[in-house]
Formats: C-alpha cells, sequence, structure tokens
C-alpha cells in the first residue's frame, strides 16, 4: 500500500511540474504580449503627447481658459477655431484674412495699439457728440432762419417807411423851395425898400451936416468977432473960450506905480475899457478944454495896458517937457462912453476856452458889458459878431436817397449861406456895420483866460 502511495505521489509532481511549466510559458507569453502592448501603448501615448503638445503646452493645458473650453461640449482646437473665425469676421468682415493683412489694416486706421472695444466707445462717444452737435446746429439754424424771416419782414417795412420818409421829404423840400424862394423875393424887396429909404435918409443926413456945418462956420465966425471985441475991451490976454469947449473927465489917476512909467486909473472892465486905449491926462483942477482942431490936449498920454474889473493899469506914452503925472489928475478920452447902450447881432459857432456852448457865453458878454443882442441885422446894429466861417458843404452823389444826408446837406448849405449873406449885408454901403470874429470880440470886451 506503501508503494502504491509512492507511485501515485510522482506521477501528481510531474503533472504537477507540467502544469507549472505550461502555466508559466503561458504567463511569460501574456508577459510578453502585455509589455509589447504596453510599450506600444506608451510609444502612442509619447506620440499623442508629442502631438498634443503642438497645440498646448502642459502648463496650458490645464489652465482655466483651456478647462472652460472643455467645459463646453467641444474640442478645445475646434472651439478655437470657431473663435478665431468670429474674430476675424468681427475685425475685418471677412474669416479667411490673415492675421497680417489684419495687422496692416488696424496700422493704415491709425488705431495699431488700442483696444478695439475702447476704440469702438470713443468713436460711439465721438457718435453721440457729432449728433449733439448737429441737433444743435439744427435748432440754430432754424432760429436763424426765423431771424433771417424776421429780419426780411423788418427789411420790408424798412424800405417802405424809407419810400414813405422819402416822399415826405420830396414834399418837404419842394415845399422849403417855395418858402425859400418867397422869403428870398420878400427880403430882395425889403432891401430895395432900405436901400432907398437909407438912400433918401443920407441924402437928408448930408443936406443937414451941411446946414449945419454953415451955421458952425457962422457961430464960430460970430465967436472970432466977439472975441476980438472982448479983446478990445480988456486989452488982450488969454481968455476964457466959454463952456461949450469945455468937456468932462471921464476917470482919474489913482496912484503912480513907482519905478515904472505907470499909472493906475479910476476905470475897470465894468466900465468897458479896452486895453490898447489912451487917455489925455490934465491936472486935478484944470478945465478940459477943446483946442482950436476941437481935440483935447493935456500935458500928457496915457494907454491902458491891462484891465481888471474896478481898476486898471495904464503906462505914460508921452509926457510934456516939465511936467510930471500926478495922483488924482484928471483922464479924458472924447470918443469913450461908458453909458453908450451897443446893439450886437450874434450868428454862427463859437469856442471859447474849449466850451462847445460858446454863443451863449458871447451873448452873456454883451449883456454883463450892458449891451443888446439883437435877432434880426438892422441899420441901429452897432456890431455883427460872427463865429468861425462854415466851409462850403459838397452835394451828396447824384442819385443819393438816403433822407438824413440830404438833411444834413440842406442845413449845411443854409447855414453857409446866411453867414455869407450877413456878411455881405454888413459890409454892404447901406450898413456899413463892423463885423467883429471871435479873437476881436473877446478883445472889446476885455475878456482874458482866468
Amino acid at each position: 500500500m506503501a508503494r502504491a502511495r509512492s507511485g501515485g505521489g510522482g506521477s501528481g509532481s510531474a503533472l504537477a511540474l507540467v502544469f507549472f511549466g505550461a502555466g508559466f510559458f503561458i504567463s511569460l507569453l501574456l508577459a510578453i504580449i502585455f509589455y509589447t502592448q504596453v510599450s506600444g501603448a506608451r510609444q502612442g501615448q509619447a506620440g499623442a503627447e508629442g502631438r498634443l503638445a503642438e497645440f498646448a503646452s502642459p502648463s496650458e493645458q490645464s489652465s482655466p481658459e483651456v478647462e472652460a473650453l472643455k467645459a463646453d461640449g467641444n474640442s478645445v482646437v475646434g472651439a478655437l477655431l470657431e473663435e478665431r473665425r468670429w474674430l476675424r469676421t468681427t475685425l475685418a468682415n471677412d474669416p479667411d484674412k490673415t492675421r497680417q493683412e489684419i495687422t496692416a489694416s488696424i496700422t493704415s486706421l491709425g488705431v495699431e495699439g488700442r483696444s478695439m472695444l475702447q476704440e469702438v466707445a470713443r468713436l460711439q462717444n465721438e457718435e453721440a457728440a457729432l449728433t449733439e452737435l448737429n441737433n444743435t446746429l439744427n435748432q440754430d439754424l432754424a432760429k436763424a432762419r426765423t431771424r433771417a424771416d424776421e429780419a426780411e419782414q423788418a427789411k420790408a417795412a424798412l424800405d417802405q417807411s424809407y419810400k414813405d420818409s422819402l416822399a415826405s421829404l420830396g414834399a418837404t423840400l419842394d415845399q422849403t423851395g417855395d418858402v425859400l424862394k418867397t422869403t428870398q423875393d420878400k427880403i430882395q424887396e425889403q432891401k430895395t425898400t432900405l436901400d432907398g429909404q437909407m438912400a433918401s435918409t443920407r441924402e437928408e443926413y448930408v443936406s443937414q451936416i451941411a446946414s449945419l456945418d454953415d451955421t458952425i462956420n457962422q457961430q464960430q465966425a460970430e465967436i472970432r468977432r466977439l472975441l476980438g471985441v472982448i479983446d478990445d475991451l480988456g486989452g488982450g490976454g488969454e481968455q476964457d473960450i466959454g463952456p461949450g469947449n469945455l468937456t468932462k473927465a471921464d476917470g482919474r489917476i489913482v496912484s503912480i506905480i513907482g519905478g515904472r512909467p505907470e499909472v493906475y486909473i479910476s476905470l475897470g472892465g465894468g466900465d468897458r475899457l479896452q486895453m490898447g486905449m489912451t487917455f489925455e491926462v490934465f491936472g486935478a483942477s484944470d478945465l478940459v478944454k477943446l483946442n482950436e482942431y476941437e481935440k483935447v490936449r493935456g500935458k500928457a498920454t496915457i494907454e491902458v495896458v491891462s484891465v481888471d474889473d474896478a481898476a486898471s493899469v495904464a503906462r505914460i506914452v508921452r509926457l510934456e517937457r516939465g511936467e510930471a503925472v500926478k495922483d488924482n489928475d484928471q483922464i479924458v478920452n472924447l470918443a469913450y462912453d461908458p453909458e453908450a447902450v451897443l446893439k450886437f447881432h450874434v450868428y454862427g459857432e463859437f469856442n471859447i476856452d474849449g466850451d462847445p456852448n460858446g454863443r451863449d457865453r458871447i451873448v452873456s458878454m454883451i449883456r454883463q458889458w450892458r449891451g443888446q443882442v439883437t435877432d434880426e441885422l438892422t441899420y441901429d446894429v452897432d456890431y455883427l459878431v460872427l463865429g468861425a466861417e462854415p466851409p462850403l458843404p459838397t452835394p451828396p452823389p447824384e442819385g443819393e436817397v438816403d433822407p438824413v444826408k440830404i438833411r444834413e446837406y440842406v442845413a449845411a448849405q443854409q447855414e453857409f449861406e446866411t453867414y455869407q449873406q450877413l456878411l455881405g449885408e454888413a459890409r454892404s454901403p447901406s450898413l456899413n456895420i463892423p463885423v467883429l470874429n471871435q479873437n476881436r470880440f473877446l478883445a472889446l470886451v476885455g475878456h482874458y483866460d482866468r
């Protein structure tokens, strides 16, 4: 029985060895096959990783952007290609445009280096600003058109007013011309009448003067005869030739100015004294007589050189040998009459000490000087005072229709003609009135810059 178990045990070991060898061989074969497959898989993986590296580096593969593209369920490359097409279509409106072509287009537009969205936002802002400006300009244009319409209406109204004014001015000019013609005729008629009256009056006066001259000659002959009788009765000698040859003193010497041949006299501007007037000097108690030429001749002659309100300064221009000018001496000028009332006619523009209202000051001086101002130039006027001579106006150009310029020309022409007419009448033989300009008038009244 023991032998039988030993024989059976060897067969089992052999069989087990056979199975073990077969298993080992199969395992080895499987190992070789598996190794071969693993090696091929590794090579495939390496090739796949290499090809994947061509599209994305390991760090890029694990980036959040790539993970987001994977989450959409599309391939990353497909998503990128789709985004590339969208960007090119958005930028260039052409998905086939290359990057270089798009870059060249951006460079030509001058927006290289700037964000497209920012540029679009900027352009949108500019577009909004331009739209607002356009709206404002349209509003201004509407207002301008409204103003233009109003201006056109105003122009039409002004044209009508101008036509009405022109028609009225034409009627006024016609009427003024008729009045002027009538006035000129009346003036000429009055002038002719006055000339006749003046001629008749002159002849009457000449006749009266001749008669008076005859009477004076007769009286002088009678005086000489009576003086001869007096000389015969009185035995000769100097006699008083009568009160008819005496005159009254006009003023007196107030005092002598020491060291200079000048004196103070009792007459001033209030007495209508003028610089340059001369007076004859007589003693304080002398009778002022006329000589045989009916003139006065004192011991000295003085000339007024400075005029004040109440007194004046005069210089001694002549002194008889052996005589002296003393305080309280009498002074006489036969032509001087401070009580005479002189008449003045004033016309024109005057400028005194820069005052444009010179005519009012001239009238005020005349009245202060106790003179009278007349409205017309008549035969009893003593002086005609004329301002600056107005220039002869230039006629407006032919076809001028501006009523303002026409009125200015008519006024200037009338002013010029009135000035020349007054000057001619004053110098005419029928009137022969002295004419004073501004400077001569101021010298007459003793005006000076204060």
